[in-house]
């Protein structure tokens, strides 16, 4: 599992899990990989669900190039309803599947790909929280009910506590797309 000289842009919302977040953070950097903090405004402070862990972000949506990244992490929040009602972060996820970089979410993050693709997501297979499978389903997707699927370059996790299974895949996925031999 490598991932040197690849970057995976994480959609960090305000009041993010800390434990996933770092847990993620860890695998990619571990792998040789970088991580940008993509939110509302650069140089914003984020925090997470217990207000004690602090980070910054790197770049806001609209400031995201493709050449930027290699693949996109959207996370989930504690107020997922203001993630989802940001145009610039549905955009950003549009912008990454229409042209085919790696997307991945976890957990509730899922809910951001039925707002920004909706029926593009038919025909997919996807996981996500029990709570989501009825938006899952009815964008079209089909729901595994696993605790990590991918299907070509979409990968989802249906919990926090699949995040690293989430990450080697992710690393895998990024590996294989670039040939790097393991």
């Amino acid at each position: 599992m490598r991932a040197r000289g690849k970057t995976v842009a994480v959609l960090l919302p305000n009041h993010f899990n800390a434990n996933l977040f770092e847990a993620l953070r860890d695998c990619i950097v571990g792998a040789g990989g970088a991580i940008l903090i993509v939110g509302f405004k650069k140089d914003e402070p984020l925090t997470d669900s217990k207000r004690e862990e602090v980070f910054t972000v790197d770049v806001s949506p609209e400031d995201l190039g493709l050449g930027d990244y290699d693949a996109l992490v959207v996370l989930d929040s504690a107020t997922p309803e203001e993630m989802i009602a940001s145009r610039k972060n549905l955009g950003l996820i549009e912008t990454a599947y229409e042209h085919q970089k790696v997307i991945g979410t976890v957990d509730e993050g899922v809910e951001l790909l039925v707002a920004a693709l909706g029926s593009l997501l038919s025909n997919r297979k996807m996981t996500g929280p029990a709570e989501s499978r009825i938006d899952l389903e009815g964008a079209g997707a089909n729901f595994v009910d696993e605790g990590v699927v991918v299907d070509k370059y979409l990968i989802t996790a249906k919990a926090a506590s699949d995040a690293e299974r989430f990450c080697r895949v992710l690393m895998d996925v990024l590996q294989s797309i670039s040939g790097l031999a393991a």
